[in-house]
């Protein structure tokens, strides 16, 4: 065994560990193994300077089906965002201001537990964003989703088998907030999510979009991959929500007033619950270390090449 990979205990459970063989390829006698021969295929690289931990690599064969090639595509393409656009995926400080006033303004609400797949959801209020303050930009609404996804796949693997819903809640937004993200920048940041992320996303539900639904299609369309075009929900009513996240799952804001079930607590407790991690000394010095800028990728050294390429590779991976 490596030595590097000493440390590693897997903790994925049985219906975890189940999703991984089926959907993603991964042989629990061979894991190990192929987390060895994409570091050693790193360590090869003269114009990549990469994480080569044991969890990092994990999370890129997953989300890659345990393919070699695709895993190297997207640790490739984590390195030229690192590379084109550092002001979004570099030196990610979940302490810093603006990145946790998305947390504590309840803009980014991380649900504290799972469905009964294993899958958990973030809910984006962006008619909660306060348009007259700088801080609340999409820099930092970026750093925010990076950091935080990397904070919580360190503290539970299960999610980078299982996946993410993500629930955009229109309430709110007008034509301001749709300006604060002009096309090409919107393409940037999709890019971003999905070609150089290693995160599953599942499915994406839009409640109460309203009038302006038809205007993001129309963004989305010319960003966002068929397959995630075609995973988009769209929900006039928390009813039809509820029928594909369980009402037990949802902050007790999001539920009728005379329901006397279980919930995910108030907005204001999960969120202070998520703030509390962030502050945690920890958990802070493990986000800047997994987006320093000490990892990047030199196109000057790449063998064979004859100018810097800092475009995109395509990744077709669910």
């Amino acid at each position: 065994m490596d030595p590097e990979d000493a440390g590693y205990v897997c903790t994925l459970t049985p219906s975890a560990l189940e999703r991984a063989k089926k959907e993603l390829n991964e042989d629990p006698k061979q894991r190990l193994s192929q987390v060895q021969a994409l570091r050693k295929w790193i360590k090869e690289q003269p114009h990549l300077t990469s994480r080569t931990d044991t969890d990092f690599l994990l999370a890129m064969l997953r989300r890659s089906k345990f393919s070699q090639l695709r895993a190297r595509e997207l640790i490739e393409n984590i390195l030229v965002t690192k590379a084109t656009l550092p002001e979004f995926t570099s030196n990610i400080d979940i302490q810093d201001p603006g990145v946790l006033g998305f947390i504590e303004k309840g803009i980014l609400i991380y649900s504290p537990k799972p469905d009964k797949e294993g899958r958990k959801y973030t809910i984006i209020r962006a008619g909660a964003i306060d348009l007259e303050d700088p801080n609340f930009g999409p820099k930092n609404q970026v750093k925010c989703s990076i950091g935080v996804a990397e904070m919580l796949r360190r503290e539970d693997e299960n999610a980078n088998v299982n996946g993410w819903h993500l629930v955009l809640d229109c309430t709110g937004v007008g034509p301001r907030h749709m300006a604060r993200m002009p096309l090409d920048l919107h393409r940037k940041i999709t890019k971003i999510f999905q070609d150089a992320n290693p995160e599953r996303v599942k499915g994406f539900h839009f409640y109460n979009a309203g009038t302006f639904f038809e205007v993001m299609m129309a963004v989305m369309k010319q960003v966002m991959k068929k397959k995630n075009q075609d995973r988009i929900r769209v929900h006039e009513t928390m009813e039809s929500l509820y029928k594909e996240i369980p009402m037990d799952l949802w902050p007790i804001e999001y539920l009728p007033d005379d329901y006397k079930g279980p919930s995910a607590g108030s907005i204001e407790s999960i969120q202070a619950a998520m703030k509390k991690k962030m502050l945690d000394p920890g958990n802070r010095a493990y986000v800047l270390e997994a987006t320093s800028d000490k990892y990047k990728i030199d196109e000057t050294k790449r063998p064979g090449a004859a100018t810097p390429n800092e475009s995109f590779r395509k990744l077709n991976i669910d």
